[in-house]
């Protein structure tokens, strides 16, 4: 059986998020079992507390697709860093969020809410051999999210970049009707 998985961004919830609970039924519907859990106080995202979570979620994470946004992409940045985090299929990385650097003077921000989040150094090497491919997926206008940092990472990896024009954040409440630049990739790259 195929297998998937979604890691939602900060303040996610897999009963309302739009354009990711789509997702989860275009794979559900490609013949995917797939994984989507509620992480643990994502408000302050913090990756011990989400490592400690997936290792215990009872989820093979082995061969699978995971698709992550904001946040998300932070911790799956940090699983694939992990010796014990099995290799996957494909990365698929939406709104990757490295630091708080466009954060300043952003009114739902609090200093110190990602201090636990963030890999200081992402060991390259090691991430890159735990994906056969990655993918990412940044709007060009991102609030949030440097647009030039995720591109410098994604030819580090030896990924895809995927620009959504006008797409700010690709929040999660929004695109609940489709997003059809991650059904190209997912097309494209015969994930589903």
């Amino acid at each position: 059986m195929k297998r998937a998985a979604i890691l939602h961004g900060t303040n996610g919830d897999p009963r309302k998020s739009g354009w990711q609970k789509w997702t989860k039924s275009i794979l559900t519907q490609a013949g995917y079992e797939v994984f989507f859990p509620h992480l643990p106080d994502s408000n302050e995202p913090d990756l011990t507390k989400y490592d400690a979570f997936i290792k215990q979620s009872g989820w093979d994470f082995g061969g699978n697709v995971v698709i992550a946004h904001s946040s998300g992409t932070s911790a799956l940045l940090h699983l694939l860093g992990q010796k014990w985090f099995p290799p996957i299929q494909a990365a698929v990385l939406v709104g990757t969020f490295l630091n708080v650097s466009k954060l300043k003077g952003v009114d739902w921000y609090t200093p110190g809410q990602f201090d636990k989040l963030f890999v200081e150094n992402i060991d390259i090497q090691t991430v890159a051999v735990k994906s056969k491919s990655f993918y990412f997926i940044h709007g060009d206008d991102d609030p949030y999210c440097d647009y030039d940092e995720a591109k410098t990472l994604c030819k580090k990896l030896n990924g895809t970049f995927t620009t959504v024009y006008g797409g700010g954040h690709l929040s999660s409440s929004s695109r609940a009707d489709g997003f059809p630049e991650l059904l190209n990739v997912l097309r494209q790259n015969k994930i589903v």
